[in-house]
């Protein structure tokens, strides 16, 4: 699924944050962002698509049935 099909709620996958292949995922909420645990000490964030972190870390998504 292309980015400018997503919808809220659906799932977002990134890869190779903090190893190879599929590493992180969030929730789509809407207007680019998404929700997503960061890590231990950082906790639940709201972050962005396009964001220069996680926009070359783009694997994809999925809309839950």
């Amino acid at each position: 699924m292309s980015r400018g099909e997503l919808i809220a709620g659906d799932v977002v996958f990134f890869k190779n944050t903090y190893r190879r292949g599929i590493s992180h995922v969030g929730l789509y909420i809407g207007d680019g962002e998404f929700i997503h645990a960061s890590n231990r000490r950082g906790g639940v964030k709201i972050s962005e698509l396009d964001s220069s972190y996680y926009q070359p870390r783009w694997a994809g998504a999925r809309r839950m049935r």
